[in-house]
């Protein structure tokens, strides 16, 4: 295994800390990529060491790391389209801030697009992320988001992913609840991307899985903890921070009997859906 140049490899893919947050990167043969990373986003009601959404945020940015790092690419930038993170084993519950080992692997790779899977371990593999991009040159990407530049202030130490997005919610209404954020000041989107602060998706993910606690906890008529048993995203389209969005939650299946539910999130820019989550979980 080589160790791998950080700070190279976040040029090559537009991210920088603290949104990347992998303090060991090493290239294994065949396109793989092993990392290590300490959590640190808010669990709230989820089950588990490391909520889903933080996996899929590092889990996505290796599989990118993977897809530059045996090769002298220029800078691209890989915009997560699709995903689907799948728990794989209970994890004994660790402290925040713990670290795991993540392994990533190109599964196909063009000019335009990008497909990887990768893995989490903490002594065995607990959750699985398969991850399809668009990969936009820094030609193009300038030009389609030109109207999203805003200097980037200096870096604070302290992470702003630490923190959960505030929203303000609606009251439910039989089995549906609509959440509402406001805009993101740039230092919340710190690292992605550099000058052109926007909404990452994962942080979009950790976003609703407070809407579907809630719903949950008022269906149930109380609060409890939660499995994430898998989740699917479909991105539609990149949102500048500056965008507030609304979070409309909608349960799909409940089953008291079996503990078993499936939520579905349609992530509104205004009157448009920029992104669909669907997230099945176990009581």
């Amino acid at each position: 295994m080589n160790k791998l140049d950080i700070g190279e490899i976040c040029e090559r893919i537009a991210v920088q800390a603290p949104y990347f947050a992998f303090t060991e990167l090493r290239g294994v043969p065949n396109r793989i990529v092993q990392g290590i990373f300490a959590s640190e986003q808010p669990l709230g009601f989820e089950n588990g060491p490391v909520a889903s959404a933080e996996i899929g945020r590092h889990l996505a940015i290796l599989g990118s790391c993977a897809a530059v790092a045996w090769q002298a690419a220029p800078q691209i930038y890989y915009l997560a389209t699709k995903a689907r993170y799948s728990k794989l084993h209970d994890v004994a519950q660790r402290e925040s801030g713990s670290c795991y080992q993540a392994t990533a692997e190109v599964l196909s790779q063009d000019r335009r697009s990008l497909t990887a899977q990768a893995i989490v371990s903490a002594e065995r593999p607990f959750a699985h992320l398969y991850c399809e991009y668009q990969a936009l040159s820094e030609p193009v990407f300038l030009r389609l988001f030109k109207d999203y530049r805003v200097p980037s202030a200096p870096l604070s130490e302290h992470s702003p992913y630490r923190q959960s997005v505030q929203l303000e919610f609606d009251a439910a209404v039989g089995h549906t609840l609509v959440a509402h954020s406001k805009a993101l000041a740039p230092a919340r989107c710190a690292g992605h991307f550099l000058d052109y602060p926007a909404w990452p998706v994962a942080i979009i993910v950790h976003t609703v899985a407070q809407t579907t606690s809630r719903l949950l906890h008022h269906i149930l008529d109380k609060e409890v903890s939660y499995t994430v048993l898998k989740c699917d995203l479909v991105a539609h389209q990149l949102v500048p921070a500056s965008e507030p969005l609304s979070f409309h939650t909608s349960v799909i299946t409940a089953s008291a009997y079996l503990s078993h539910y499936v939520f579905e999130t349609r992530v509104m820019r205004r009157e448009e859906v920029v992104a669909t989550v669907m997230t099945e979980l176990q009581v």
